[in-house]
């Protein structure tokens, strides 16, 4: 029997469907983006501190008006009542003091009586207590109160609840409380301000503020709402000058990904941005850079590797269809296939060793290590130039030629060196190699006898693949040796140069710290070194 699969149907609406999904999937993740964008953040936060101030300033004005405008007048009565007492002249009909009262009464809205004092018994009850008035000074209609209390000799003036008043002051050397009337609520103060029986009565009333409290609520509301847009707009402009120079960089910054090393970014003027620019431009032209450098790294490499190979093929092809059979010929062509894999595997090998030393996993294992040994191994391996092709090496050592270094590492730093040489030397082919030791330095040099290099290059010879404007033998090197040396030298922290002149040729040199037993060290004064490379023309 044949199964059949049955297929779901798939019409043109749930195409539409899916669509619209997607679309509304967009939408949704759009949205999402702009919520989160620094723009929107920083407008939302703005609106938010300006009406959380607005929150606060209406707490203050539902919760602690009242509060703070009663503790305002009562310190306020009390501050004018202690002032009234201290100036008190210490008797009645004082010209100067009543006139201070009555303008102390009339600048504030003040009641305020001085009086006297005559109980006929001691601890005589308040409502059997006669006194005089000395000063008086109203500034609202007295006779509000209950007739009760002040009965002056000349003309009568009333304290409201004068028990009370009198039972508090009597025992407390000043008070002060709310005293509440059916014609209103009033603050009152009282002091002793002398021991004969002297009183300071002071009577504030305390307005209702409902009144004001309302009319500072509708101008508050206004007040709300012009700050709420205010905040809105200005938060909006403020966020926008932030964000902009922010959303310029990423616009920048996607052209940088596209590999147009040439965009630049700007700042606003805010010191941090500025900052950011010019880091940002100065990490653009350094990648510009190394990517030229990879550039011409990669086409540099592919050429030196098609070249050989090119040639290991040819005369393979030559052995094969033309040599086989002739022994002499066969070995000339088989000895060019075995130098151009010498050279193949040498530019290989100064790959990786470049590799490692500029990825940082490369360390020294650091040792005294004898100079006058290592260059002498160094130029047996080109033993077979001297031979073959009549190069002469010329070497000379003199002096203490121990260093402190790493002996396979600086194996290889004479090696490109003499290499280097023997690649650029004059018709003469020969290659000067000198090592002198000195308490403070063991140097060595390697000097060829070619062309020279002009005083301008002389910096770019370190560079990875640089081609100086002179002859090159193209015997041995991979164009990567004195970068590598440059690389090998710096992790010893030492001290390198070149010194060339056109015509004359060329010499590479670098000084190393000697190693010297610490028993032996006298404790000299230590010089400053200059650890940076050093070129001479």
């Amino acid at each position: 029997m044949n199964r059949t699969t049955a297929e779901p149907h798939n019409d043109g609406t749930q195409k539409q469907w899916s669509a619209c999904g997607i679309a509304s999937g967009n939408g949704e993740t759009k949205r999402f983006h702009t919520f989160r964008s620094v723009h929107f953040q920083a407008w939302m936060y703005f609106f938010l501190l300006a009406a959380l101030a607005l929150f606060v300033l209406w707490a203050f004005q539902a919760l602690f008006f009242k509060s703070a405008y009663r503790s305002m007048k009562r310190q306020e009565v009390e501050r004018l009542g202690e002032k009234i007492v201290k100036t008190y002249p210490g008797c009645a009909g004082n010209a100067d003091y009543n006139n201070f009262l009555r303008e102390t009464a009339l600048l504030n809205g003040l009641n305020i009586v001085v009086f006297r004092v005559r109980e006929t018994y001691e601890a005589c009850p308040a409502e059997e207590v006669t006194f005089a008035a000395e000063y008086i000074s109203s500034q609202f209609n007295a006779g509000e109160f209950p007739d009760k209390g002040l009965i002056s000799v000349t003309d009568p003036h009333i304290i409201g609840n004068w028990e009370t008043f009198f039972d508090k002051v009597r025992r407390d050397s000043h008070i002060s409380y709310m005293e509440k009337t059916k014609h209103g609520n009033y603050f009152i103060y009282g002091a002793q301000i002398d021991a004969a029986g002297g009183y300071l009565y002071v009577a504030s009333p305390y307005l209702p503020i409902e009144s004001t409290i309302s009319v500072m609520t509708d101008q508050l509301l206004i007040a709300t709402v012009v700050c709420l847009v205010l905040s809105v707009v200005v938060s909006y402009f403020i966020s926008n000058r932030i964000t902009k120079p922010i959303a310029e960089f990423s616009r920048v910054a996607k052209k940088l990904g596209a590999g147009d090393y040439s965009v630049r970014f700007t700042g606003n003027g805010y010191t941090e941005i500025e900052d950011l620019a010019e880091t940002l431009n100065y990490a653009t032209v350094e990648i510009g850079k190394t990517e030229q450098m990879r550039r011409d790294f990669l086409a540099n490499v592919s050429h030196d590797l098609r070249t050989p190979l090119t040639m290991v093929k040819a005369y393979a092809e030559m052995i094969r269809d033309i040599s086989g059979t002739d022994e002499v010929k066969r070995n000339q062509h088989s000895q060019v296939i075995i130098d151009e894999a010498d050279r193949l595997t040498g530019l290989v090998n100064d790959i990786l060793n470049l590799s490692k030393l500029q990825s940082g996993t490369e360390t020294l294992e650091l040792g005294e290590v004898d100079m006058r040994a290592l260059v002498k191994t160094v130029i047996e391996r080109f033993d077979v130039y001297a031979t073959r092709d009549g190069y002469v090496f010329d070497f000379s050592a003199d002096g203490t030629c121990t260093a402190v270094g790493d002996s396979k590492r600086l194996e290889q730093v004479v090696y490109n060196l003499v290499g280097n040489a023997v690649s650029h030397t004059g018709d003469d082919k020969t290659v000067r190699i000198t090592v002198t030791g000195t308490d403070e330095t063991v140097r060595v040099s390697v000097r060829d006898f070619g062309s020279g290099i002009a005083p301008e290059e002389l910096d770019k010879v370190w560079e990875r693949y640089y081609r100086a404007g002179q002859n090159k033998r193209n015997v041995v090197g991979s164009g990567l040796g004195l970068h590598i040396v440059k690389s090998i030298l710096s992790l010893h922290d030492a001290t390198y140069g070149v010194s060339s002149n056109l015509g004359e040729g060329t010499e590479f040199w670098f000084e190393l710290q000697p190693a010297r037993p610490v028993a032996a060290l006298p404790t000299p004064e230590k010089k400053p070194r200059d650890k940076k490379k050093k070129s001479e023309s």
